[in-house]
């Protein structure tokens, strides 16, 4: 239950970046931009917040979501039809990504902290 509220959590946030930044930098429909957010954060909720957050530690997850972020926009930019992004629109989205997904992995380990700390008791 808890991956879920997280995953949520995670899914809102990406979403209101894209939402936000796309049409800044770029063009895409709104289906679009929905497929592109979803991809982004299936593939980095579990390669990122689950596999590498807890084994390495913050920065890794941050530098880590940051090249997926891009990679994951590039190719879906590349894929989808009407979705034209920018080089630079790429990168900014990628970096707005990276850091707000600082501040959800401090969220993250602190949780799991928590949660430890209620099992041992």
């Amino acid at each position: 239950m808890k991956n879920l509220s997280n995953l949520l959590i995670k899914t809102a946030i990406v979403l209101a970046v894209l939402f936000i930044l796309i049409p800044a930098f770029g063009r895409s429909t709104w289906t679009q931009t929905i497929i592109t957010g979803l991809v982004l954060v299936i593939l980095s909720y579990v390669a990122v917040n689950m596999w590498l957050l807890p084994k390495y530690g913050n920065l890794i997850a941050v530098i880590a979501d940051l090249g997926l972020s891009a990679l994951v926009i590039w190719a879906m930019s590349g894929v989808l039809p009407q979705f034209i992004l920018s080089a630079a629109g790429i990168w900014t989205i990628a970096v707005v990504l990276a850091v707000v997904g600082w501040f959800f992995h401090k969220y993250l380990l602190a949780t799991q902290a928590q949660g430890k700390k209620a099992e041992n008791q």
